[in-house]
């Protein structure tokens, strides 16, 4: 026991020398002037300062940023000339598939004027909040619903494609009462979108959007596979994005979309809202010609959104510009070729018998 208190002993008489040595270090470091770089002199360091020329490296964001809207613009006018020259269905389905590819994989859904909204409404209390990139993807289509309608939401819009690929070919009509005040849904949407960015609440639009672990999916295994092809080289593990009740909500959203047509859209999309508005105060609309209709009701079934229902006579049928999508089903299915495209100019005039050589605006294709 006594040789274990010698060696206690020895080994405390060693410990307030140690504590001496460090304390002498850190005095002698803190002491030396920190080593800084830019003072370090030299002939062959000063040359290459002289020599040195700074090179500008262009931001990839503003590269994509153009990228991103020549693809949103040509989406749109390849778009308009499908719907107003009345091409197969097929045809706009096509272009869906090719914005989903690039809109929805490829750029991770994250380029969408849907989710623009709740930028830009941040925008009108902080303006200097408010991107280019961002303003411009909420204003193109826009603009475009001023000359063709929700062009947007039938041939761009990668929430759209979605919903539009993966629906039952015959689509189940919401009883018409409950699609009435179901169609408030989005402008109540939209106002509480307001409220929750001017209160710091986050992004309203996001957090509903179902869509987003399918996006965030595919844009993660395309940047897997970009890697790979661009180094040989990926990580071994597949990625798994969005946490499981995200999935969930995508599961419903899909199970609930192929009975139900495009239902995010009719009822939950604020931006619907803002394209429908324009549409209905637009230079171009879709019309019924009441006199080469014969009521058979074919282009109210077959409408994915009920756009089209008959007036409260039963005589006629109405189109509504606001909720019509410009997906082309009802010229196609249209016998009559009925359906038309006029000015709203033209819509106040008289209703007079429309002669034959005016209905073939969509002529009818297979």
């Amino acid at each position: 026991m006594a040789g274990v208190f010698q060696s206690a002993k020895r080994q405390l008489r060693v410990f307030p020398i140690a504590l001496a040595l460090m304390a002498a270090f850190w005095g002698t470091a803190i002491a030396e002037e920190p080593f800084d770089p830019g003072k370090v002199t030299g002939p062959e360091i000063q040359a290459y300062r002289d020599a040195y020329v700074p090179r500008e490296y262009p931001a990839p964001a503003r590269l994509w940023f153009y990228a991103d809207v020549a693809v949103v613009a040509g989406l749109l006018l390849s778009g308009t000339w499908l719907v107003r020259t009345n091409r197969p269905v097929r045809w706009i389905s096509a272009q869906l598939a090719m914005a989903l590819l690039y809109l929805g994989l490829i750029r991770g859904g994250c380029i969408c004027p849907v989710g623009a909204t709740a930028n830009v409404l941040l925008g009108l209390a902080r303006p200097e909040l408010i991107g280019l990139a961002t303003l411009a993807l909420f204003l193109v289509p826009l603009i475009a619903a001023l000359f063709s309608g929700r062009i947007f939401c039938g041939t761009v819009c990668p929430l759209g494609a979605v919903q539009q690929l993966l629906s039952k070919k015959r689509p189940r009509a919401v009883p018409v009462s409950l699609h009435r005040i179901l169609l408030a849904l989005p402008v109540v949407v939209l106002l509480a979108t307001a409220a929750t960015v001017w209160m710091g609440l986050g992004f309203l639009p996001c957090k509903l959007d179902p869509y987003t672990p399918l996006f965030f999916q595919g844009h993660a295994g395309v940047q897997k596979l970009a890697a790979w092809m661009a180094a040989g080289y990926a990580e071994p593990h597949w990625i798994v994005a969005g946490s499981a009740p995200a999935w969930g909500m995508l599961a419903a959203a899909l199970i609930a979309g192929w009975f139900i047509p495009r239902i995010f859209c009719r009822y939950v999309c604020p931006y619907g809202v803002l394209l429908g508005m324009l549409a209905v105060v637009g230079f171009w609309r879709r019309e019924i010609d009441a006199e080469a209709c014969v009521q058979c009701e074919l282009c109210v079934t077959n409408c994915p959104v009920q756009a089209i229902q008959p007036s409260q006579d039963g005589k006629t049928l109405k189109l509504s510009s606001y909720q019509c999508v410009q997906c082309g089903s009802c010229s196609r299915i249209c016998k009559r070729q009925s359906i038309l495209r006029k000015m709203p100019v033209e819509s106040t005039a008289a209703c007079t018998p429309t002669p034959k050589s005016q209905r073939s605006i969509f002529p009818s294709r297979t």
